[in-house]
């Protein structure tokens, strides 16, 4: 199968570094898999250095290069499944697409986010079929009048976490200081949802109690100085020197050091973070928000705890309880939310919407059959 995966995207966070896993397991087993990233952007260099990559402008809605190159890429290449992400490649590249004809490829849209789109009408006619991250996403969008069988959960796949390590990435934590005692570690791009400024609260809480935690942020973004700024007015200079910045890093060989993974996030559609703790076996504190608890009813009890929303008390109660607690942290790799997992079901959707494609019926129904539907999730109507 050929696959070509457009994201105009300028950031680099969870579903970027997801769009690379997901070529990597493609390209493992066997698949063409090719990604197309906006030039010059941190999500096109860090691509190039693992997968094939297409560097396009994406420029915007009327970017004519674009809309011609991503034409005869299709085209060239022989593409069975156009996959797209964000504003831009969402709309350029199904008109390529579709301006093939009847030769045109699948037309798929992923959506990560957990963020209310301002238009639906990109999701309901722009694609084939939508696939999302979570069941609560999909939920949205079927509330929202999207037909229950355009919409696919697929929840992601993480890469084994004990995959050898580049060499001059194993000595970790070399600029970091001191972790004496145990290191509390949020992953994660920095902005507003996400929750850092929740994670200053969070630890200020627990600074009171012990003097002996570390607090690591792993990660770069737009919120990255704002944040460490306020940490600076919030915290003495005793425990201000025991919250680290690291940037942008590899984060296995600090879930390898890690007591405890927090995700304060106010908005999550699953949460890959979450993911790769719990394979380590890292426990978990968390809010109790979006795709979130999907994960944790997939693994053992004992893993973590889900918090209610903003209540940062008891989720700062919930790190120190866990780091008192001494139960069974043995890695958990079997097939939950492994990446081998995830491509098996992507490529079973791919091929089963290929097929109704080339039939005429990728518009239709599945479930309408002669003389009525059978609908298990259709509407009642009020009397």
């Amino acid at each position: 199968m050929n696959i070509f995966h457009l994201d105009c995207t300028t950031g680099f966070g969870g579903q970027e570094i997801d769009h690379i896993s997901e070529a990597r397991g493609f390209l493992d087993v066997g698949h063409r898999y090719i990604l197309g990233t906006r030039k010059g952007t941190p999500f096109d260099q860090k691509a190039a250095q693992e997968v094939p990559t297409i560097s396009l402008p994406l420029s915007g809605n009327v970017d004519l290069y674009s809309f011609q190159r991503i034409r005869q890429v299709l085209r060239k290449e022989k593409i069975d499944v156009l996959v797209t992400t964000s504003y831009i490649d969402s709309w350029l590249g199904p008109l390529a697409a579709y301006s093939l004809g009847r030769s045109r490829p699948l037309v798929i849209r992923q959506r990560h986010l957990f963020n209310p789109p301002r238009n639906l009408f990109p999701f309901r006619y722009m694609c084939d079929r939508l696939v999302v991250v979570s069941d609560a996403l999909r939920l949205f969008f079927i509330e929202k009048g999207l037909p229950f069988w355009h919409v696919t959960t697929i929840h992601r796949g993480t890469r084994k976490i004990d995959r050898p390590l580049p060499e001059k990435e194993d000595r970790p934590l070399e600029e970091t200081g001191d972790f004496g005692g145990p290191m509390i570690l949020q992953i994660g791009i920095f902005q507003r949802d996400k929750g850092h400024f929740l994670a200053l609260d969070v630890f200020a809480k627990l600074a009171r109690k012990r003097n002996d935690l570390t607090l690591v942020f792993l990660g770069d973004g737009p919120l990255f100085s704002e944040v460490r700024e306020r940490a600076d007015r919030m915290f003495s200079p005793d425990v201000r020197r025991r919250i680290v910045f690291a940037g942008y890093r590899d984060p296995r060989p600090y879930l390898r050091h890690a007591s405890v993974v927090i995700q304060p996030s106010v908005r999550e559609a699953l949460g890959l973070s979450i993911l790769e703790a719990l394979r380590e076996g890292v426990p978990v504190v968390a809010f109790r928000v979006g795709g979130i608890p999907e994960i944790f009813h997939r693994f053992p009890p004992g893993r973590g705890v889900l918090v209610q929303p903003w209540n940062t008390e008891a989720f700062a109660r919930s790190v120190l309880e866990i780091l008192e607690d001494h139960a069974n942290r043995d890695k958990f790799d079997r097939n939950v939310f492994s990446l081998e997992t995830c491509v098996q079901k992507t490529h079973a959707l791919y091929e089963a919407a290929i097929e109704r494609l080339r039939s005429g019926s990728i518009r239709k129904n599945p479930y309408e059959t002669i003389g009525g539907r059978a609908d298990p999730m259709f509407n009642l109507k009020p009397q």
